[in-house]
């Protein structure tokens, strides 16, 4: 599957980028669709560091401000193993190839303020969780994917789509191109494109933000050394 489209170049001072745009290929659907909503920046973590944060639902609620729960389904598969170890498996509450799930939006973006309500709950699949290589540079990163559920195909289908590749600032400093597009189809596309398109690109731009600020953080509630790759950081500070 191709990389999504570059908006211009990652730099030091580059704030988030979010924005529709024309349809990009997911892995469920492939290319196609009726409109896309991509954003992008740059992460002062490692690419395996950006993937375990998001992972791990547990701690969500910490730093998701769009979607900060989730309640897991207990009929979801048992985890494939990986080879790769910063794709761990059987850490409890991340997600893994095939988890299902249905995720709590708050489409106002004050998910994290007490007594705020949901707009509304998304059922959805996790489709994808593989290391991939940059084109570029030819270093590793990784790819993290997810479908969502609960309309026929005709109705609406989407795929959402995030990917943490390595990369070298102009000032030396190293970290990761966070990129994270969702593709949407069927019928009532735009429909959700005329309601919700330019929430939802505050929405996605809050998602990259809110993964940008809580991992430049001096202190934040869970350091960058505890959300490791082996998630045993992450697990002994949830139980």
């Amino acid at each position: 599957m191709p990389y999504p489209p570059a908006t211009g170049p990652i730099t030091a001072s580059t704030p988030v980028v979010s924005s529709v745009v024309p349809p990009i290929p997911v892995p469920t659907y492939g290319s196609g669709g009726s409109f896309a909503v991509l954003a992008r920046t740059h992460v002062p973590a490692s690419p395996s560091t950006c993937l375990s944060l998001i992972r791990d639902t547990n701690n969500w609620s910490k730093w998701n401000t769009f979607c900060p729960s989730i309640s897991l389904s207990p009929k979801s598969p048992p985890p494939p193993t990986s080879s790769d170890p910063a794709i761990p498996t059987g850490n409890d509450g991340w997600l893994e190839l095939g988890t299902s799930g249905s995720i709590d939006v708050f489409m106002s973006g004050d998910g994290l303020i007490p007594g705020r309500k949901r707009s509304r709950t998304q059922g959805m699949t996790v489709t994808v969780l593989e290391p991939i290589a940059s084109t570029s540079t030819g270093k590793n990163g990784y790819r993290l994917a997810w479908k969502g559920v609960g309309f026929s195909h005709w109705q609406l289908h989407s795929e959402r789509v995030m990917e943490f590749l390595p990369i070298t600032l102009e000032n030396g400093e190293e970290g990761t191109e966070f990129s994270c597009w969702e593709t949407f189809g069927g019928v009532l596309a735009s429909v959700v494109k005329a309601t919700y398109g330019s929430t939802l690109v505050e929405r996605f731009g809050d998602y990259q933000r809110d993964v940008k600020a809580f991992l430049s953080a001096p202190s934040p509630a869970l350091s960058k050394e505890e959300v490791s790759p082996s998630g045993t950081g992450i697990a002994a500070e949830a139980t």
